[in-house]
């Protein structure tokens, strides 16, 4: 989306992203840049990252984010995970993060985080339920 002529400005406009702030634009640009990141500036921006991949249809930063994030996946970005996943329609984060929470030893269905968590996304805890009784079947 970045390389079509809706996204090209004269030399005298400028392009707003607005959905990043000056540190995620730096981590952002970096990437385009370099195709690249160090892993301390994904861990803290992959959130921003993939939406953004995602938005703008950058298939080698969609890619770069989702192996990136599934090497980052545990108990303490499950629920996060499985919230990108929905907004970004990946499917392979969802599985993943629904996999990760369900996990017995990262027990995340105990927490409060979970209660709050199915407030705000009641359609995603349906998939975690599902899941749940579709393993209890086999």
């Amino acid at each position: 989306m970045l390389s079509s002529d809706t996204c090209k400005a004269a030399p005298t406009d400028t392009i707003c992203l607005p959905e990043f702030n000056h540190e995620e634009l730096e981590t952002f640009l970096e990437f385009l840049y370099c195709g690249n990141l160090p892993r301390e500036k994904f861990e803290t921006h992959y959130y921003c990252l993939a939406i953004a991949a995602n938005k703008y249809a950058i298939p080698h930063l969609e890619k770069f984010c989702e192996e990136q994030i599934l090497k980052l996946l545990d108990s303490s970005n499950a629920l996060k995970v499985l919230e990108l996943s929905e907004i970004c329609s990946n499917e392979t984060l969802r599985a993943a993060a629904v996999e990760s929470i369900l996990c017995p030893e990262t027990e995340i269905i105990d927490s409060p985080r979970l209660d709050q968590f199915a407030t705000e996304n009641p359609h995603l805890i349906m998939h975690i339920l599902r899941h749940s009784c579709k393993k209890r079947k086999t």
